[in-house]
């Protein structure tokens, strides 16, 4: 998945297709609950790191793929122009999260650290379906993987870009990659 660096938007989905020759969009939801589209009625279209805002209409919503409409997509070659595009809100109007909870962009590009010791960057969040798995590269190019549980992290700090890891929950489930 790509990353966006802007702190403005958060990306909420990604077009995979279109679907019909009226323009319709599928898109994939990159959220936890898709059913946050139900409401959706205004976004920004992100390709090549600009964001263009757009009206949306929400046709229906499948637990895997959302199928709308952009205003001024009128065609499937016009819908075929924005395939790999991303759906944005901006960072105000994103949903609010619960605690203990964080946006994969806030995480990415965080220190991670066992107990004192820097493990390396925190570079990708895999989304397995179940438990997250986090991605750390150490300086050294290896990668260390874990599953994002409470009872591993000892601290999580956006604002810092920092996290800490509690030593003998981490070997418990980390994989170490060469």
């Amino acid at each position: 998945m790509s990353r966006s660096f802007n702190d403005d938007y958060v990306r909420i989905g990604f077009v995979l297709k279109p679907k019909g020759i009226k323009g319709e969009l599928k898109v994939q939801p990159l959220t936890d609950d898709v059913m946050r589209y139900r409401n959706l009625t205004e976004g920004y279209i992100e390709r090549e790191g600009k964001f263009t805002p757009c009206k949306i209409t929400v046709n229906r919503i499948d637990p895997d793929a959302v199928y709308l409409y952009i205003s001024g997509v009128y065609t499937m070659d016009d819908a075929e122009a924005l395939r790999s595009a991303y759906l944005c809100v901006s960072k105000e109007n994103s949903v609010k999260l619960p605690k203990d909870t964080w946006f994969i962009k806030d995480l990415e590009g965080m220190d991670v650290f066992c107990a004192d010791e820097r493990l390396g960057t925190l570079t990708e969040v895999l989304q397995t379906g179940g438990v997250d798995v986090y991605v750390v590269q150490s300086e050294e190019g290896k990668r260390i993987l874990f599953p994002a549980l409470k009872r591993v992290m000892a601290l999580v700090d956006v604002d810092e870009k920092r996290m800490v890891l509690i030593p003998e929950k981490l070997s418990e489930v980390a994989v170490y990659e060469d």
